[in-house]
């Protein structure tokens, strides 16, 4: 019989996993369906568990595969804040929103580790702002730092998200797309650190919706401010919405520069006018790559519409964020799989992966559980996270 595979991990990882899920080791071990003395020589090195054992130790564990090849354990990590507009609702995040952000915390750690053992420094991420910072002078230091001017952006056309995502990428910042979570519970967050900060896009989002969280999100970095962000955090019966009306200016002067957008045809052919169709706030919205809610905030920072009619028109978005929540995940006829955990993990994280991988830091098995994925599509995620044909 073929002898298993062993997970080449580091065992101390497992004690820490199980105590922070709260198991003794006689939990754990009538959990895991082996003896606790086995169990022990696993936490103590003595023995090196099958994949399938690692596999089945993250489930019950509820960690993801890649926790388990830290050098060692997350320490403390900094609290983070929640800018949501929660009226009469309980506080406290979701287990899946709690899961989502820890899998990024230990993602990054993963990447980090990789990137030492590459000995490839991370570059400290300098851009500061403040809320006192003046919002167009801003913008215009966020595009030089992402290096994104008007042609650029315009070269972005369809793929505005992945265009942006690239260039904040570039920066050292991870951006992870999450999957299956209610646009009402999160539309974003940062975990602002000092190297290779973190940001998060609701998946459930329209594509030029992610786009303005992406740059919403990347000012909360600026601030050095981690939180969690969505629909509503502007208003002021919102936890703070002072940074979060500061970070959606910001956002949005990134996205549409004050002089690009004023010299727009459809713009100048307004004469003053504050009411805007919908066809019309739908070309800028595609000229830009933005949705046409971004739009209309922008106009109105720039006294090109009221606030009334911003209002009356929000109200219409607030409603298909609603039936977003509502839409069911395709099962079938979308892309293909590995392109979908390609677009989630984003390419600077799994191209990570795969240098690790030729560096011997990862065994073909331990990339399979870091990219959940099978073995056998390894070689085609491969391709496509380095651009090749997959």
């Amino acid at each position: 019989m073929a002898k298993s595979v062993k997970a080449l991990i580091n065992p101390a990882m497992l004690t820490w996993a199980r105590e922070q899920a709260g198991y003794s080791l006689a939990d754990a071990a009538r959990k895991l369906g082996v003896d606790e003395a086995r169990l022990q020589g696993l936490e103590s090195g003595e023995e090196t568990p099958t994949f399938a054992k690692l596999l089945d130790m993250a489930d019950h564990y509820k960690r993801p595969v890649s926790l388990f090849y830290l050098k060692q354990p997350p320490k403390g990590w900094q609290p983070i804040q929640d800018f949501r507009r929660l009226p009469g609702a309980e506080g406290g995040f979701s287990p899946q929103l709690t899961y989502a952000i820890r899998q990024a915390r230990e993602r990054r750690e993963v990447a980090l580790a990789v990137r030492n053992e590459l000995n490839e420094p991370v570059r400290e991420f300098a851009l500061r702002a403040t809320l006192a910072s003046n919002v167009e002078t801003l913008s215009a230091r966020f595009r030089e730092f992402l290096e994104v001017d008007d042609t650029k952006q315009q070269c972005f056309a369809k793929k505005a998200f992945e265009g942006w995502r690239n260039a904040i990428e570039a920066k050292d910042i991870l951006v992870f797309v999450v999957p299956r979570l209610k646009i009402k519970e999160m539309r974003g967050t940062a975990l602002a650190e000092t190297t290779l900060p973190v940001i998060l896009v609701n998946g459930k989002d329209r594509g030029n919706g992610r786009v303005f969280t992406l740059l919403h999100e990347f000012c909360h970095l600026a601030l050095r401010q981690s939180g969690v962000s969505n629909v509503g955090g502007d208003r002021n019966d919102a936890p703070s919405p002072t940074v979060e009306k500061f970070c959606n200016a910001v956002a949005a002067a990134t996205l549409m520069p004050r002089d690009w957008l004023l010299s727009e045809r459809l713009v100048t052919q307004k004469n003053g006018q504050k009411s805007w169709r919908d066809d019309e706030l739908e070309a800028l919205a595609l000229r830009f790559g933005v949705s046409q809610e971004a739009v209309l905030r922008r106009l109105l920072t720039l006294g090109l519409t009221t606030q009334a009619f911003y209002d009356g028109k929000r109200a219409d978005f607030q409603k298909i964020y609603a039936q977003l929540d509502e839409k069911k995940e395709a099962s079938e006829g979308g892309p293909k799989y590995h392109y979908v955990v390609l677009s989630q993990l984003g390419r600077t994280f799994t191209q990570l992966v795969f240098q690790g991988y030729h560096d011997r830091y990862f065994t073909l098995r331990d990339v399979a559980g870091l990219l959940n994925m099978k073995v056998t599509t390894v070689p085609v995620m491969e391709k496509a996270a380095f651009g090749l044909a997959g």
